[in-house]
């Protein structure tokens, strides 16, 4: 299978040294914006939303001893297969895989509940679920692990409102020629701990994002120790 025939969404550069034409090539940013550990070794981590692999072959090349890549499509992406695969990371790929709802118990990914840290990247403005996907991917963390979040945050919609109010904006028309966008919290609908019913998180770092004056990019460390 030759990655020049394939459709990428992730700028991935190959074993063999050829870097796939994504549409997003997160490798501009240093580490430190999207709050990613530059050391992972010995540590077990699951990707959530995977779809070429980008963050999960990221852990691998910073020393995790366990990686395992999750996404929706069945069958699988083949650049999903092509790009982790070729680094020895299996995929568990199948579209029962719906972050809106709890897990099927068909749905077998190894070490759940015993994973060190958990990724969950570009995900929350995709469900209409999401605090189902947020109490998904604390389960999947083991007591005392980290997940890690990334989303837009909506400040326009919501800029009325006091900051401490959490909001979120369902989003009413198609956005960004997106229409699985669907749902946006402001800062404050992520960090709420009833939200999420997890330990209250605190955001590490923000950048704009899309030149839109209501998106703002937010990440979240949340340690899990329930």
């Amino acid at each position: 299978m030759n990655h020049k025939d394939l459709k990428w969404y992730h700028s991935i550069v190959l074993l063999n040294g050829e870097k796939t034409k994504g549409d997003t090539d997160y490798s501009v940013w240093n580490s430190t914006h999207y709050l990613f550990p530059d050391d992972l070794t010995g540590k077990s981590v699951i990707d959530f939303g995977t779809f070429d692999g980008y963050w999960a072959i990221e852990t691998k090349k910073r020393g995790a001893a366990e990686v395992v890549a999750v996404d929706g499509h069945s069958p699988p992406l083949p650049t999903a297969s092509l790009a982790p695969g070729e680094r020895g990371i299996p995929l568990v790929s199948d579209r029962e895989i719906d972050l809106d709802v709890p897990l099927s118990p068909k749905i077998v990914i190894p070490n759940w509940g015993n994973w060190d840290a958990v990724l969950f990247y570009g995900i929350v403005y995709h469900m209409k679920n999401p605090v189902q996907g947020l109490k998904t991917a604390a389960a999947a963390c083991k007591p005392g692990g980290t997940v890690i979040v990334e989303s837009a945050v909506c400040e326009g919609r919501c800029a009325e409102l006091s900051a401490d109010i959490p909001a979120m904006w369902l989003i009413d028309k198609e956005h960004n020629l997106d229409p699985t966008n669907y749902v946006m919290p402001n800062e404050s609908g992520l960090l709420q701990r009833p939200c999420v019913s997890l330990p209250t998180p605190q955001p590490k770092s923000s950048a704009l994002r899309l030149g839109k004056s209501f998106l703002r990019e937010a990440i979240y460390f949340i340690n899990q120790s329930m």
